[in-house]
């Protein structure tokens, strides 16, 4: 059945008023009217329309002439590659030649035509200009059209900055089920790691007193539904379910920037991906697509947490944890052992997540008393690992280590390591706190 236009205009109703982003676009053959979308939402004037050679040829010519045709006619910049490279790399040199276009042109407004990389590229340097910006998207594979959150690679390390978003997002769903296959796979398992993030959510209320904004679970819980029975369709690339794909990673960016700082899109399956790039950055071994990358350590992540709610209260040593604690002086030795060239950038992530012993002795007391409470609270939105990993493979996407092109080696560094490049409290840091990390890790890694 041929894909029809999709309306997720509804589930935003009761959030509208507090949404940057006003139109959403999900249809087929959508590429040769987007001026009109584009006009309707963006101030005349001038505006520039960013690219990759790859994104151009696939949606930036088309638009460029819409936008011709409707007498809207866009400067154009295209971003290159790095030398070598088949596409560029979302960091502050790009996004500072973009900024530096925005102002010379006296842009009224700039158009991503891309996927994840030019969006964050675009999406930073017009908030840098306190400019609007719309997407043209051409793969359903990140959920940052719509966040509030732009990635960049900074000194080596993958750093995130709040950013205005998209103020219109279109979705060409012929375009995005015609992107190559990986993409579509990268988005599925960007979206599966609700299950974890929102898990290491509930942990840092309970642990650390962080916010927990709600409300914007209903809205979370809308994206998760759309992807019901999309997995297996995926593979044969149908429209209406890349479609699907495409509203749920919309929903799930647009809570991310409802809830604010709290990131409940984003908990410890992020920080290995993160980790994953910043290792093949700097010291070139391999990675994979962000959202591949999630899917993989969200399969991981939910396996750690059985571990935990396999675990007795009683088995918890409060005091024996707390005088095992590493003073900072020498933690901050080891994290420099960890990450050598990346230490510097690093450090400080490090040092605002260690505890100190009152620190880590309220957390531990916390968990012991509410033991019940916590995993309760998190069985809730927890699913199996097996589960995840299985929804993973009808979608014929990777969901092993293995499959992305990470040996075990390295799998347990990335598991071990990667709680200290955030702050943020998630499964590894509470593993961290119980001594039980390297052992988790081994064991998690080996069941794979």
């Amino acid at each position: 059945m041929p894909a029809q236009r999709l309306d997720i205009a509804p589930l935003l109703a009761p959030y509208a008023a507090e949404l940057v982003t006003r139109c959403l676009v999900f249809e087929p053959g959508l590429l040769p009217r987007s001026a009109s979308l584009l006009r309707a939402h963006l101030p005349a004037g001038t505006w520039l329309l960013v690219a990759d050679p790859t994104t151009w040829r696939v949606a930036g010519a088309a638009v460029a002439a819409s936008l011709e045709r409707a007498g809207l006619p866009a400067r154009v910049a295209i971003v290159p590659p790095e030398p070598g490279a088949t596409a560029p790399v979302a960091d502050d040199a790009r996004v500072e030649a973009i900024q530096t276009r925005l102002g010379e042109l006296g842009c009224s407004a700039a158009v991503a035509v891309g996927a994840g990389t030019v969006n964050d590229i675009v999406k930073t340097a017009a908030d840098s200009r306190g400019l609007p910006y719309g997407v043209v998207a051409t793969a359903p594979s990140m959920n940052g059209y719509t966040s509030s959150l732009s990635a960049l690679l900074r000194h080596g390390v993958k750093i995130t900055r709040p950013c205005r978003p998209a103020v219109v997002c279109l979705f060409d769903l012929d375009v995005l089920a015609a992107a190559p296959y990986r993409m579509i796979a990268s988005g599925l398992g960007d979206l599966l790691s609700k299950p974890v993030s929102s898990a290491d959510w509930s942990l840092a209320q309970h642990l650390e007193g962080e916010a927990y904004p709600g409300r914007v679970r209903a809205l979370m819980e809308a994206g998760s539904a759309l992807l019901d029975g999309v997995a297996e369709r995926l593979p044969g690339r149908d429209p209406a379910a890349v479609g699907r794909l495409c509203a749920s990673l919309c929903l799930s960016g647009l809570a991310m920037g409802l809830a604010g700082p709290a990131a409940p899109s984003s908990g410890a399956e992020h920080l290995v991906s993160h980790y994953l790039d910043m290792t093949h950055f700097a010291w070139g071994e391999p990675h994979d697509l962000h959202g591949c990358q999630v899917g993989v350590a969200t399969v991981a992540m939910a396996a750690l947490y059985e571990r935990l709610a396999g675990m007795s209260p009683a088995q918890i040593d409060v005091e024996g944890r707390v005088a095992a604690l590493a003073p900072w002086t020498a933690y901050r030795a080891l994290v420099r052992r960890r990450f050598g060239t990346l230490a510097d950038a690093v450090v400080e992530h490090a040092r605002r997540a260690h505890p100190d012993p009152e620190r880590l002795r309220a957390r531990l007391t916390r968990l012991q008393r509410h033991w019940e409470e916590i995993l309760a609270e998190v069985a809730t939105t927890l699913r199996p690992a097996a589960d995840l990993r299985a929804e993973l493979e009808r979608a014929q996407a990777p969901a092993t280590f293995a499959q992305i092109g990470v040996p075990r080696r390295r799998a347990r560094r990335a598991l071990v390591h990667s709680k200290d490049i955030r702050a943020r409290y998630t499964i590894l840091h509470l593993a961290a706190d119980l001594g039980l990390l390297e052992t988790w890790a081994k064991a998690v890694l080996a069941a794979a």
